[in-house]
């Protein structure tokens, strides 16, 4: 990943649709999920500040409702 420390992008948006949130499969996939918290813990730690936007919440209700 490379990050520019520029003032202009200090607020970064990160949206992640059902696809990201599960690779393509039926379920989710945790360590996929796992590698973004990751990265979004390193633009956190490099002074990003990072506003996470998810249309997957659906997806991760319906898997723990076992829907």
């Amino acid at each position: 990943m490379v990050v520019s420390s520029s003032p202009a992008q200090r607020r970064l948006v990160v949206k992640v649709g059902t696809s990201v949130l599960t690779g393509g499969a039926r379920r989710l996939n945790r360590p996929r999920m796992a590698e973004l918290v990751r990265q979004i813990a390193r633009l956190l730690a490099l002074g990003h500040e990072v506003v996470l936007v998810t249309s997957g919440a659906v997806l991760a209700g319906r898997e723990r409702l076992n829907y």
